[in-house]
Order: structure tokens, then C-alpha cells, then sequence
């Protein structure tokens, strides 16, 4: 009888058998980078739910802002996704959060 394996390991393969990305760790600095990411974008956001009453310029600022949220995020996550092939040697993996 196998290894009994958590959900998460169960999730994991599955993705991975279906052609999901692969998988990058991250550093402690680079989650708090991240997570600074995330805090100045929510202010930002925050402040233009405030500061603009248009619906249309609002939405569509919004919009800007979540997209360059996720533009710095990505590009921590490839930063880190290099680094990792240049440290990882044959059968260790890596994975990238979602």
C-alpha cells in the first residue's frame, strides 16, 4: 500500500498532470515584498473608491490599479522563478503560489 498523502499533495499532482504552471517558492524577503505590494495597492484602491464619485473613472482606474498590482507581483514571481532554476538541480521542484 502507498504513502497516504494530504489534500494539498493530492491538488498538487493533479495540477501538475494537467499541464499547470510550475510551481516557484519564494523567499522571506520576497513574500514581504509581495505582501507590501498588496498593502500600498488596497490604500490606493481605497482612496480612489473615495476620491472619485464617477462610476466610469472609478471603475476604470480600478481596473489600472489591479493590473499593476498583479504586473509587480508577476514580476517578483519570474524574478523568482529564474533564481530558481539557476539553484535547483535535477528532480528538486519548485512551485509558484497562485
Amino acid at each position: 500500500m502507498g504513502e497516504l498523502k494530504s489534500a494539498w499533495e493530492l491538488a498538487l499532482e493533479k495540477t501538475q498532470k494537467m499541464g499547470g504552471e510550475e510551481f516557484v517558492s519564494l523567499s522571506s524577503n520576497q513574500k514581504a515584498e509581495i505582501a507590501e505590494i498588496r498593502k500600498i495597492y488596497a490604500a490606493k484602491i481605497a482612496e480612489v473608491e473615495i476620491l472619485i464619485q464617477d462610476e466610469e473613472k472609478q471603475k476604470i482606474e480600478l481596473d489600472r490599479l489591479r493590473r499593476e498590482r498583479e504586473r509587480k507581483i508577476e514580476s517578483l514571481y519570474q524574478e523568482a522563478k529564474e533564481k530558481n532554476k539557476d539553484n535547483v538541480s535535477g528532480s528538486v521542484s519548485v512551485r509558484k503560489k497562485p
